[in-house]
């Protein structure tokens, strides 16, 4: 049985689980707490009202030993003064804590714009939320809201504060990218242009995936400068700036772009490899046909095997090279190690010794071993 695989990108994990008692009886109280919580819903504690009582004794400590002789902690006494008391605070925030891991009622967003007056009777519902703005944009998010529903709480918040969060901002830009709606979008970023001198990573993607497909493309590219300027640009980032530039018939740009990405060694992803064969066709001339034909040697080279859509768009590619006669045919491998459909022998795929010891063990683990505990064993 013949086949191939990209052992270059393979990535073994192995995940430890350790088991955590849910609560913990101490005899007696530290100086310092670690608390377990929920990654769903946590309220933090006040740590001045947590060890308020605490500090207060030990500044007095402090005060009575001043210009006397440090001696070594004593060792610990459950039943040393001020012990009893210090237990006593432990489980009364220990108590609150746990009173915050309740969960809370899902809140839905509405499915039409809310008026100001709507969106304070709303909140005043949902009084159990402390962040009432965030926990609805978060559900809007997560429900592909309309832009207009988030664009009227938006405006809510505005109208009542005479300012828009950050967060806000970022969250009601995820939903106008992810609707298309290019004029909110330059409307967002043209606010915080003027609003922020430098924004988080996340918003500098978002904005470049949302612009890349408007008329204002080429501010995708300035976007992508300043990302350098405070970090690293993704694959994505230039996938997106890419994409902008193939859409607007700008293909040497595209090229250079994409040779900058693989300079970063960053490897694109498929999707925008191919953009190129889409937007590169039909061929019209022998300089945009090389750099085609790099793209395929950067392939071959690399190993990379494109999945069905990219392989039919280089299949249309080829065929729409004038003069050439390219004919492509799907065709399943045998064992004669040629193509069946024009008889060419096929390349080997050749391991060096790390690559080779890889491959060993995952057949050997996951194929002769299995996953079955019970399939070399008898019962007794």
């Amino acid at each position: 049985m013949g086949f191939s695989l990209p052992i270059r990108n393979w990535v073994l994990q192995t995940l430890t689980f350790l088991p955590m008692p849910t609560q913990q009886k101490l005899p007696a109280v530290c100086r310092c707490f670690t608390f377990t919580t929920s990654c769903r819903r946590a309220e933090s504690i006040d740590p001045k009202a947590f060890h308020s009582e605490i500090k207060i004794k030990e500044d007095s400590v402090k005060k009575n030993s001043a210009g006397k002789d440090r001696f070594p902690p004593h060792p610990f006494n459950a039943f040393a003064a001020g012990s009893s008391k210090r237990r006593a605070i432990y489980q009364k925030n220990v108590a609150v804590a746990n009173d915050s891991l309740i969960p809370l009622k899902t809140v839905s967003p509405p499915d039409k714009p809310l008026s100001a007056k709507e969106w304070e009777k709303l909140k005043e519902e949902c009084q159990e939320y402390k962040k009432f703005e965030d926990v609805m944009f978060d559900s809007m998010v997560n429900n592909n809201s309309p832009v207009d529903v988030a664009k009227s709480l938006l405006a809510a918040v505005a109208k009542r504060d005479g300012d828009v969060e950050y967060s806000y901002l970022v969250k009601y830009l995820t939903l106008c990218v992810f609707h298309k709606q290019m004029g909110e979008i330059y409307d967002i970023y043209n606010i915080m242009k003027t609003k922020y001198k430098y924004l988080e990573d996340s918003a500098y993607s978002l904005l470049i995936k949302g612009l890349s497909g408007s008329p204002h493309w080429k501010e995708t590219l300035i976007l992508l400068e300043k990302i350098k300027k405070v970090s690293f640009p993704s694959r994505q980032n230039y996938g997106d700036c890419i994409e902008g530039a193939l859409l607007n018939q700008e293909r040497n740009l595209a090229f250079e772009l994409f040779h900058e990405m693989l300079a970063e060694n960053l490897t694109p992803n498929l999707t925008t490899i191919k953009l190129f064969f889409n937007f590169c066709q039909p061929v019209k001339d022998d300089h945009l046909k090389n750099k085609c034909i790099d793209i395929l040697y950067y392939l071959r080279e690399n190993q990379i095997y494109p999945e069905e859509s990219l392989m039919l768009s280089i299949k249309q590619w080829f065929e729409s090279i004038p003069g050439e006669n390219w004919k492509g045919n799907l065709t399943t491998m045998n064992y004669s190690r040629q193509c069946p459909s024009c008889g060419q022998p096929l390349e080997d795929i050749n391991l060096n010794q790390e690559e080779f010891i890889i491959l060993k063990e995952k057949i050997k683990k996951d194929v002769i071993e299995g996953t079955d505990v019970f399939r070399n064993t008898s019962p007794q």
